[in-house]
């Protein structure tokens, strides 16, 4: 029988420094929190970068970035100046006990604060601490401490170049894809080095590179290169073997995807379009003669879909069980009815007052409790001290009056308002 008992957390008991700024490390951070884990995000005095990114949200009781908000839900937020010996010195008093150290800043700023993966690893050899960076930390010589974008990532992992409209020429994904790969597989590492640490009490360090974690979006294009003939891969076009036609096209209201990737599915492709001979003729019957002939099977499938709605294709090609669904937008992706029966979204708190629907955790496990909310810069700075830590009100005092927190005599409440603005 089922058990009664409710579902442990996963992560529950497991405490992680955050050192992260923008997508890859926050994102990574936010899935352990939502699975248990305490994830105490460690930020500068005046907030990390995407704290300040546009469109900002706003309220009677303040003002919060949406980007910052995607990120980092379920997270307690300290703001500590690590340029400060005092701010230095507190973090290391966290650090003494946590399991997790996860990190996105580049290794010469960790050289610079003593914060460098081998040297805490030496000094706490409990820790597992996941850096993600765009080239690595280690055996990546002049490309170390080069900026690593996603989008540079994806460029040199070759995803970019899969990318591509109907002409072959490639295309910019829209969207930090190499980022949030890199967050999910140090995500994996993480959960992996913990089960390490729970049976030998050894951490390590996991040096996750943007581009490498990249490249398993393209091992089956690169088999295929590999094994194509030169013939075949001269005329491959624009979708590298995918299948002829494959990808988006215009529809009456906006765009749709269609993915021919079998012999089958372009006859029955010709049955919806209402050109049934088309199926069987020799031009454009097997997947090699399509490729051959790319704009003309574009041409004619654009001719079909420019004559209808989105709804309109999609249901004539279901019916025939040809893949095909509708491109949607940001606005009209949270109120579609796939969505809404799998509950594909939660609701998010902004911390003033507002909220957002954004996407679960994938994983499904029961999310933690807190885990709904964003928070606001130092907000649990006090609490964080106090339960991890032991300071007491005249001990915080006397951190902030050394500067620990930011400029001597910078509050909680005024790190607080800073955030707000």
């Amino acid at each position: 029988m089922p058990s009664s008992q409710p579902e442990t957390l996963p992560l529950e008991g497991v405490k992680v420094i955050e050192l992260s700024h923008l997508i890859a490390g926050p994102y990574c951070g936010q899935l352990l929190a939502e699975e248990g884990a305490t994830v105490i995000k460690v930020e500068p005095p005046e907030g990390e970068l995407t704290r300040h990114r546009e469109p900002m949200r706003h309220s009677n009781e303040g003002t919060i970035s949406g980007y910052f908000g995607a990120l980092n839900r379920g997270k307690k937020s300290v703001a500590i100046d690590l340029k400060n010996a005092e701010g230095l010195k507190t973090l290391h008093r966290l650090l003494e006990s946590a399991n997790v150290v996860l990190t996105n800043m580049r290794g010469g700023a960790l050289k610079r604060l003593g914060l460098f993966p081998d040297e805490l690893l030496k000094r706490y050899p409990h820790l597992v601490i996941a850096c993600i960076s765009g080239f690595g930390l280690k055996n990546a010589g002049r490309f170390t401490e080069r900026a690593g974008l996603a989008m540079v990532a994806e460029a040199m992992s070759g995803t970019t170049s899969l990318t591509r409209d109907h002409e072959g020429d490639p295309v910019w994904c829209g969207f930090a894809m190499g980022d949030i790969l890199a967050g999910m597989t140090a995500h994996a590492a993480i959960l992996l080095a913990l089960r390490n640490q729970e049976r030998s009490g050894r951490g390590r360090v996991l040096d996750l590179s943007m581009v490498e974690c990249s490249l398993p979006m393209v091992s089956v294009a690169l088999a295929r290169e590999q094994s194509a003939s030169e013939e075949l891969r001269a005329f491959a076009g624009s979708n590298n073997f995918h299948g002829v036609p494959y990808g988006a096209f215009r529809a009456a209201d906006g765009h749709v995807n269609i993915g021919v990737n079998r012999d089958d599915f372009w006859k029955r492709l010709c049955q919806a379009m209402g050109r049934p001979e088309l199926g069987t003729d020799p031009r454009y019957e097997a997947y090699v003669e399509r490729a051959k002939r790319q704009r003309e099977v574009h041409e004619i499938t654009q001719a079909f879909t420019s004559a209808h709605t989105r709804d309109e294709i999609v249901e004539k090609l279901n019916a025939v069980d040809v893949p095909v669904a509708s491109i949607l937008n940001m606005s009209e992706l949270t109120q579609d009815e796939y969505m809404r029966m799998r509950g594909s979204f939660r609701t998010v708190q902004d911390g003033i007052g507002g909220t957002m629907s954004l996407p679960i955790d994938p994983t499904r496990f029961e999310p933690a409790p807190g885990s709904d909310r964003v928070p606001l810069l130092g907000e649990h700075r006090n609490d964080v001290l106090a339960g991890e830590l032991g300071l007491g009100p005249e001990d915080i005092a006397r951190l902030e009056q050394a500067g620990a927190f930011g400029p001597a005599g910078t509050s909680q409440e005024t790190s607080r308002e800073f955030a707000l603005q």
